[in-house]
């Protein structure tokens, strides 16, 4: 997968992929009405494979809010990165929620606990 880097704006995350350093975050709002449309080449980019030079990726999910439609895209996004995890090919997910977004912090849960996949939970250090 090559570098990415979109710039968010008020209705989409920023999503910067270094490829170098194998690291993902998605950061800011997601609140689309179509957010397929959005996602479609991180999800595509992720499909057609991800080499771990040295054996891991980190990505980190630093979402303030995001509405209904884009929480099941971004399921899928979290599907087809732990589809990644295999022996010799670690993958961690760092779930960032503000100490007072109970709700944030739920959805992480909800999300490690539907994929059976731990996330590291993680408050913001605004």
């Amino acid at each position: 997968m090559s570098d990415i880097n979109i710039k968010g704006t008020f209705n989409t995350p920023s999503i910067l992929f270094n490829k170098k350093e194998n690291h993902l975050i998605i950061e800011g709002r997601s609140t689309l009405e179509n957010p397929v449309i959005f996602y479609k080449p991180l999800i595509s980019k992720i499909k057609d494979g991800i080499k771990f030079p040295d054996g891991k990726m980190e990505i980190d999910f630093k979402l303030e809010y995001f509405n209904t439609t884009s929480s099941l895209v971004i399921l899928d996004v979290l599907k087809q990165l732990h589809s990644l995890d295999s022996p010799g090919n670690e993958v961690i997910i760092n779930w960032y929620y503000d100490e007072e977004d109970e709700d944030l912090l739920e959805i992480g849960e909800d999300y490690s606990m539907i994929l059976n996949f731990p996330f590291n939970l993680v408050v913001n250090q605004n």
